[in-house]
């Protein structure tokens, strides 16, 4: 609105100074012939079409914004002076008081132009006294005085309402244009957010199917890692097993004979978790739940891993009731019970105390390995559990792979239990295993 207002005083002022230039062309011949009631035109209509002129040259500067009001300002005053001083000099007063209508309502309908309410009934205004005041000099009656107001009145009103019109027509389609160009906007940033989600979702994709080319890979390597140690540790099981019938049961080559058939047993059952734990992971290994004596895996264990106690001075036992049963995957508690135990023996002072126990109370049966090693931080005993954690990893030199009890925990949670760090009454670590009622 604000561009058609500077552009139509550009226009007004052209209209102005053509229509002054053509009033002055017509009253200087006219005079010239020998009409010398139009002696007095030629010089106020030059006067006027020089600030015309001027108008003109300034439509393009920042004051033609206030130029609409200042061009109806000196358009009434100029055709009020024109013809009040052609009255007295006319023979004919009623008509020159009855042609000013016609200027004053050209006037009104160049204020229009500015698309200004406000200028334009102020122009209507300032007209209808100027052509009041001409026509009560001319001596012309008050009823046509009254009819050449409401003229004037009538042409402000329907230049302002057809004004009115455009700018209600301007305002309609610039709405139009931004809803237009907000709707191609949106659509525009949801084919781009389409774009984007399809980028990331092939994107996605492209790194789900490498990572399962890669678990693939992993597996099928595991399981050749895992058939090549079986292969050596099965003709080590059979020697053994062959010198234990060979041999005297009695005596330390005896001994020797079965420690060995439980550390290769044992072996074997750390070969088994690299095995179990995808598959504890994916939810495809599930226990094969017996029942059986709870002094059965609790001695196995002791069994297996008194010559590393030995061997580290420590001293480890057990403490079973004899009529104690448990009901779960025999093979499974078996390992966990013997990772907790490994463990237990790696931290445990030299000198210290291992003890596997195993009990009941109202919510089920419990596995238990206590040791006096250096106590478990509370904050590292909510992360222990996970794949990859240790406690104090990177003080501890004798850390592992952080597979351990991440496997225990897989386990006991396949057997519906839990497994967890618990305070007990002279022991400054206690792994328990909780399986359900």
């Amino acid at each position: 609105m604000d561009a058609q207002r500077r552009s139509v005083v550009g226009a007004g002022a052209a209209v102005r100074l053509v229509g002054a230039a053509l009033f002055l062309a017509i009253s200087t011949t006219l005079w010239l012939a020998g009409g010398r009631d139009w002696g007095m035109y030629p010089p106020a209509l030059g006067l006027y079409a020089s600030v015309a002129g001027v108008l003109f040259m300034l439509r393009q500067r920042r004051v033609a914004r206030g130029l609409g009001a200042v061009q109806s300002l000196v358009d009434v005053g100029l055709v009020y002076w024109l013809q009040s001083t052609a009255l007295p000099v006319s023979p004919f007063p009623a008509g020159v008081a009855g042609f000013s209508l016609g200027l004053f309502a050209l006037v009104v309908a160049l204020s229009g132009l500015g698309m200004r309410g406000t200028v334009v009934y102020g122009t209507a205004l300032l007209s209808a006294v100027a052509q009041a005041a001409l026509m009560r000099q001319a001596d012309v009656g008050w009823g046509a005085v009254a009819i050449a107001v409401v003229a004037l009145v009538l042409v402000a009103v329907v230049s302002h309402y057809g004004t009115g019109r455009l700018r209600n027509l301007a305002v309609t389609l610039s709405r139009l244009e931004v809803d237009r160009a907000l709707e191609a906007r949106r659509f525009q940033e949801v084919e781009e957010a389409r774009r984007t989600i399809e980028r990331m979702l092939a994107d996605a994709q492209a790194q789900n199917a490498e990572l399962q080319r890669l678990q693939r890979d992993k597996e099928q390597l595991t399981e050749f890692l895992v058939h090549d140690l079986r292969s050596p540790l099965s003709a080590l099981t059979l020697s053994l097993s062959w010198m234990e019938q060979e041999v005297p049961q009695q005596g330390i080559l005896g001994e020797s004979v079965r420690t060995g058939l439980a550390v290769t047993a044992r072996l074997d059952r750390m070969i088994s978790d690299l095995l179990d734990v995808p598959r504890l992971e994916e939810g495809r290994l599930e226990p094969q739940r017996t029942t059986f004596p709870a002094t059965r895996i609790v001695e196995d264990v002791r069994r297996s891993l008194e010559s590393v106690a030995r061997a580290r001075k420590l001293t480890l036992d057990a403490e079973v009731p004899v009529q104690l049963e448990l009901e779960g995957d025999a093979d499974l508690l078996v390992r966990v019970l013997e990772n907790l135990t490994t463990n237990a023996l790696r931290y445990a002072p030299s000198g210290g105390r291992v003890r596997l126990e195993a009990g009941a109370d109202v919510n089920g049966r419990w596995l238990a390995v206590r040791n006096d090693g250096p106590p478990i931080s509370e904050e590292a005993r909510g992360r222990i559990f996970d794949k990859y954690e240790q406690a104090d990893a990177e003080r501890d030199s004798r850390r592992g792979y952080g597979l351990g009890l991440y496997f225990c925990r897989l386990a006991a949670e396949a057997h519906g239990g839990r497994l967890a760090v618990e305070d007990a009454p002279g022991w400054s670590t206690s792994f328990v295993l909780r399986l359900p009622a």
